[in-house]
């Protein structure tokens, strides 16, 4: 092999070009920054609160105590509360109950809870359903930094588009919604739609079921086993390899046939009946488009504001969840009660965690080139927006973060978080996400200026 230019190519099989990193052993360059990990983080949002410890009932949703949780302890000594139905993942949990919303509600608590859910800021207030957020969302900080420059986060939503209270869940910049998309199908379009890759390229990938790093194989081998190829040099080289083939997957990656086959079944995706569907849809899609690199940030709303949907269970069609949540057959303080509603309310608890297993499993299922799973390399993050049914609390709503970040936090645990602010939990998943500050420092002022800054203690890895 001659001497290397400034810039190299490999050529290969069927007249393959590959093009090489700059060597510093080789040219004398400087060192190169490191190639950053890939991480992924998904908010999904409940509401109407759960069944929790309170003057109403006994513990249904939490494990008892804060510790270490394990797969048996959560399946069998806690099998009669929600969270059981994660017990396969319990080592990969980290439940964070009592997480308070910090600011005032004076009129619809559901309106006014939600908009502070990812944003950890200061509503617009007044009287009615719209209070907007005075400030963007945690996703689309996460997507600035994690996804290339102009593409924001996957917005999701199951539930009607006209309704009392609608997607107020992201925040692109303070008081700007983000219309959240409503048709898996729409959906997967335009992901798939992001790929510009020229088809002839595809296929000839696909065919041969081979990366074009396979097609320079000999020419590796030969460069590999040059004895004033530096340490760092190699490294490098295994990290601009593994950038070609994460390339090679956005190229080639699609939706499995079966899947594709589910998302177009949806036909009517606002339709009250399919709902738990359109859900595992949209997780689905969240966990392909991380897979496939085309987007490492993503929310999905379940229910409206003041989730109205007529859950079946158990072959049986309740009535409105909403109603469910303030045990009466209605949406204020007076009305018939609802025989069993306190059951009811944790039957959906249970359903809310089955979906949030379905998404954990679909990100389980993908392998990770860095070892593990794509759950590995993800936090997956369930929250409900209020904290019991009556009075829909807003200082003990209810976190999960499953998964372990890349690395970047330590699961496997409850912890009572005591009232503190959601900002310390948003900045605890900014930091999970592997970013800092310029000065390497960690970030713990998102939100609104006036919270305490800070993370959860003891969670970063």
């Amino acid at each position: 092999m001659r001497r290397l230019g400034r810039r190299h190519f490999l050529r290969g099989v069927g007249g393959a070009v590959l093009a090489l990193p700059l060597f510093e052993s080789l040219v004398g360059s400087k060192a190169f920054a490191q190639t950053t990990r890939h991480r992924f983080t998904i908010f999904v949002r409940s509401g109407n609160g759960v069944v929790q410890a309170s003057s109403e009932s006994a513990e249904r949703f939490w494990p008892d105590g804060a510790g270490a949780l394990t797969v048996a302890g959560l399946r069998d000594t806690f099998a009669d509360r929600a969270t059981s139905e994660l017990s396969a993942h319990a080592t990969r949990l980290l439940m964070v109950k009592n997480v308070r919303l910090p600011f005032a509600r004076s009129s619809c608590g559901h309106a006014e809870a939600i908009p502070q859910v990812l944003t950890a800021q200061n509503h617009t207030g007044g009287s009615g359903n719209d209070p907007k957020a005075l400030g963007r969302s945690v996703d689309w900080y996460l997507a600035e930094k994690l996804n290339p420059q102009g593409v924001g986060p996957l917005t999701f939503m199951a539930g009607p588009q006209s309704t009392y209270i609608a997607e107020a869940l992201s925040w692109s910049a303070a008081q700007t919604r983000t219309p959240a998309e409503r048709s898996p199908l729409n959906a997967y379009m335009r992901l798939v739609g992001l790929s510009s890759s020229p088809p002839e390229v595809q296929q000839l990938i696909a065919s041969r079921r081979k990366s074009v790093n396979d097609l320079v194989r000999a020419q590796l081998r030969a460069l590999v086993q040059r004895p004033e190829l530096s340490a760092w040099d190699r490294q490098r080289l295994e990290q601009h390899l593994q950038a070609v083939r994460d390339m090679e997957l956005r190229m080639t990656c699609d939706l499995e046939p079966a899947q594709v086959s589910a998302v177009q079944a949806v036909t009517s995706p606002e339709s009250n009946d399919v709902r738990p569907e359109v859900v595992r849809r949209f997780m689905d899609l969240a966990a392909w488009a991380f897979n496939c690199r085309l987007n490492h940030v993503a929310t999905l709303q379940i229910g409206e504001g003041n989730d109205q949907t007529q859950y079946t269970i158990n072959g049986s069609k309740l009535p409105r969840f909403h109603w469910i949540s303030h045990r009466i057959y209605a949406d204020g303080s007076e009305g018939e009660p609802i025989p069993d509603a306190l059951e009811l309310h944790h039957q959906v608890d249970r359903l809310q965690m089955q979906l949030f297993k379905y998404l954990l499993d679909r990100l389980d299922s993908y392998q990770s080139p860095y070892g593990g799973t794509l759950l590995d390399d993800s936090l997956a993050v369930w929250m409900n927006d209020l904290g019991l049914g009556p009075p829909h609390s807003a200082d003990n709503t209810p976190w999960i973060l499953a998964g372990r970040a890349g690395g970047g936090v330590t699961s496997g645990r409850i912890i009572d978080h005591q009232k503190k602010g959601v900002n310390l939990v948003l900045n605890t998943v900014i930091n999970a996400m592997g970013i800092r500050n310029p000065d390497g420092s960690q970030v713990q002022d998102f939100g609104d200026p006036s919270l305490t800054p800070g993370v959860i203690t003891g969670v970063l890895a």
